[in-house]
Order: structure tokens, then sequence, then C-alpha cells
């Protein structure tokens, strides 16, 4: 019985590391980052999303690690 509650709250924080990320690539806020200015040489868009995903990624990694 632990191990399908343990299994439940994974999945909600999975879940939610994705729900995350999705919000953070929705229009309306790459929006304020569509600009011409640079960050060490890279579009600031790009910089954000490159940002963005490793953050998730970082998460999803964090989240697998503390599940074991």
């Amino acid at each position: 019985m632990a191990k399908s509650r343990d299994d439940e709250r994974l999945a909600g924080r999975l879940a939610a590391a994705g729900a995350l990320g999705f919000v953070l690539v929705v229009p309306p806020l790459l929006a304020q980052f569509d600009r011409m200015d640079r960050v060490f040489g890279v579009p600031l868009l790009w910089a954000y999303l490159y940002l963005v995903w490793a953050i998730v990624i970082g998460l999803v990694a964090i989240i697998g690690a503390r599940s074991r």
C-alpha cells in the first residue's frame, strides 16, 4: 500500500514539473523575451528557452533521484 502512495506522489510531482514547463513556454510569456537583446551573444528568447529547458530537466532529475 505504501508503494502505491509513493507512486502517486511521484506522478504528481512529475506532472507539476511538466505543468511548470508548459506555463513557462506559453506564448504570452515568451513574448516578454522576444527582444533584440542578447545574453552572452545569444538572443534573449533562446537563452530563456534554454534556461527553462535546463530547469525542467533539473527538476525531473531531482524528483527522480529522491524517489529511490
